[in-house]
């Protein structure tokens, strides 16, 4: 059980190439950010918010520069206000390691009609179609191991049970604003190697950190998660799993994975900088924020505000489970 404590890594970490609520919820304050990147609002132990946040800044032209945290798996409306909200930027830089080819996979795959001949598609559109599926199938195959084949699989079980989506899902990647921000799939190989990293290796160090305890650290109830989990209690599991999330643990300091994607999302960054571009927003996961927050402030940026979205929530359905029952 010790080992779904290295689950919200995987939900904050990245986003790779494969993972309602009350009015009152989403808040305008700077709370604990930067050094917190989740908000957890809790009234009692099953009335709670889950939250990450849109920080805003100015720099000193008066450009606007938005850091918008991710959770990879989250609530259906929360990926809806997402996709609202990147509408009002010039530019949304995103995170996704191998996604330099996302925004156009999704443009034919809405384009694809596999009742028509070539799938509705043009020659040319079915043959670069053809070499995306091929591109896929290889990386399938070259990312598979059994830890990641296991994680896989409980990272599907607990999206399926607690009733959520995945941003990959749910983000409109196809939208013209869209920039990839990340390192190809090749970089980032590249870039472990010459640190001497692995995927699996950090998941173990995040699961060797969970075996100590910690004074004052989050003491997950592993044997009601594992309850919640078999008999598919989704509000037990969703409250449980939230908790866990607010109290993720932060040890990936001078790691490929965070600060070395941090640094290829700045470059980016710096590139659009000298462009007409008044409104740009940086859509990354929320484990992301304080080392990128750190940059801009170094680059002349000040924050100005801090929003919190709800990510995920059992406020409502309690409220409508006690609604239900008053009038029985």
């Amino acid at each position: 059980m010790k080992m779904l404590r290295c689950l919200p890594a995987v939900f904050l970490w990245c986003s790779p190439v494969l993972a309602a609520h009350s009015p009152g919820a989403e808040k305008e304050e700077r709370g604990a950010y930067p050094a917190k990147y989740m908000l957890l609002e809790s009234s009692s132990r099953d009335r709670q918010s889950l939250s990450t946040p849109v920080a805003s800044y100015v720099d000193g032209e008066g450009r606007e520069v938005a850091l918008i945290g991710a959770i990879h798996v989250a609530e259906a409306a929360y990926y809806a206000r997402l996709n609202k909200l990147f509408s009002g930027y010039d530019v949304v830089l995103f995170e996704m390691i191998g996604g330099e080819g996302l925004q156009r996979e999704q443009e034919l795959r809405r384009k694809l009609d596999r009742s028509k001949p070539l799938g509705g598609l043009t020659l040319e559109e079915a043959r670069e179609w053809n070499r995306i599926v091929e591109w896929r199938r290889k990386s399938a195959e070259e990312e598979k191991s059994f830890l990641l084949g296991l994680l896989g699989s409980v990272y599907q079980k607990l999206s399926d049970t607690v009733g959520l989506q995945t941003q990959y899902q749910s983000i409109d990647y196809s939208a013209p604003r869209f920039v990839h921000a990340d390192m190809t799939l090749e970089e980032f190989r590249l870039a472990q190697a010459r640190k001497g990293e692995s995927f699996a290796g950090l998941m173990l160090k995040s699961f060797l950190s969970s075996l100590v305890e910690k004074p004052r650290a989050y003491q997950p109830n592993e044997f009601g998660l594992m309850l919640d989990l078999l008999s598919g209690n989704k509000k037990g599991l969703k409250n449980e799993l939230m908790r866990i999330f607010a109290n993720a643990p932060e040890d990936l300091e001078n790691t490929v994975i965070l600060e070395g994607r941090n640094a290829k999302c700045m470059e980016v960054f710096d590139q659009w900088g000298g462009r007409n571009v008044r409104k740009i927003g940086i859509f990354y996961g929320a484990a992301h924020l304080p080392g990128l927050h750190r940059e801009l402030v170094k680059r002349g940026s000040r924050l100005r505000n801090v929003q919190w979205l709800p990510a995920w929530s059992t406020l409502k359905e309690v409220e409508e489970a006690s609604g239900k029952s008053s009038t029985d």
